[in-house]
């Protein structure tokens, strides 16, 4: 009991620490922003422009959602999948750091499960995916951007490079890495979980297919949400371009996924103005396209945990139908 009251206390102080990160970020931000600009840019946004926004943001994550059910494979249907995805998003309404709704997601599809470790992997190598995604898009951004004073496309590139270096050495080394998996634990509850690491790996050796199809799905959905970025900030006027945009949103997005803030709350803001200020861009109109965004994410968050509220509502009824 002691234990987990320690515990309980532990995730109190974390959840608590990254909060004020957030809000000290939020508080910088103020400081150095003019509020009644931010204020003015954010009310100019189009009501029209923000809702075709959000529905492009649902479908490009109930398209994320089908990526994922593609990557962890088995028998878990797409509607299935596509609710544990949204309550992810809820999820980062209420969690510190980005990459909590992952656990969510993951935790929601494991229920009743024997495929428990294959569903850990196969989570696992959808977020590396978008990973590899975003410094790709980057890389795309800093090039498409290099004739601005400011940027050097040749750091991401390389990044970009070893990172399609590790996927493609991965897929072709994941077979022998279960075999080795395999041979080195000692037998027991740890062995038994590396069988069923090494049996998940050669799941996905054997459809290098899925692999590539799911890189190429992430990376036009995270190509996408740069994009949209950029359209909110033409529309409020920042002055941005595209480009600036699909290098700068990736990296802050990145940086946003680190377990130090509420849900990116403020640091993803911090980051894309101090990417975006070197290239002569005015932080004012930078800021307010990505709490517009943020507004986004919380509306989808929103439909998300009213779709999970209303299964949970539902589940009870069907119930009751079944045993009349």
């Amino acid at each position: 009991m002691r234990g987990a009251t320690n515990d309980k206390s532990a995730n109190r102080l974390r959840g608590l620490f990254r909060v004020c990160v957030s809000a000290l970020a939020l508080i910088v931000l103020l400081f150095l922003v003019p509020v009644g600009d931010l204020i003015a840019k954010i009310a100019g946004v189009s009501p029209a422009l923000w809702a075709a926004v959000l529905v492009a943001f649902l479908l490009g994550h109930a398209a994320s959602a089908a990526k994922w059910r593609w990557m962890i494979g088995g028998d878990i249907s797409y509607p299935r999948a596509l609710k544990a995805h949204f309550a992810g998003l809820a999820a980062n309404l209420a969690l510190p750091g980005v990459a909590g709704g992952d656990i969510v997601r993951a935790g929601l599809v494991m229920k009743g499960s024997g495929r428990k470790t294959a569903l850990a992997v196969g989570s696992l190598a959808d977020r590396l995916i978008d990973t590899a995604s975003l410094i790709f898009i980057a890389a795309i951004g800093a090039i498409w951007l290099s004739a601005r004073g400011g940027v050097d496309p040749i750091g991401l590139g390389v990044a970009a490079a070893l990172t399609a270096a590790v996927g493609f050495f991965g897929v072709i080394f994941i077979g022998p890495l279960a075999g080795l998996i395999r041979r080195l634990p000692p037998r027991g509850k740890i062995g038994d979980v590396a069988s069923d690491v090494a049996d998940a790996f050669e799941n996905l050796s054997a459809k290098p297919g899925v692999l590539v199809g799911c890189a190429l799905m992430s990376f036009g959905v995270q190509f996408a949400f740069a994009l949209l970025n950029g359209l909110i900030a033409q529309n409020l006027g920042a002055g941005t371009s595209l480009s600036s945009w699909v290098f700068a949103w990736p990296l802050a997005k990145l940086i946003a996924t680190l377990p130090i803030s509420f849900g990116g709350l403020g640091v993803r803001e911090a980051s894309l103005a101090g990417l975006m200020t070197p290239l002569g861009y005015p932080a004012a109109g930078v800021v307010a396209a990505s709490l517009v965004w943020q507004t986004i994410q919380y509306a989808a968050g929103g439909i998300g945990a009213l779709a999970q509220m209303a299964g949970r509502n539902s589940t009870p009824a069907a119930a009751e139908t079944n045993r009349g």
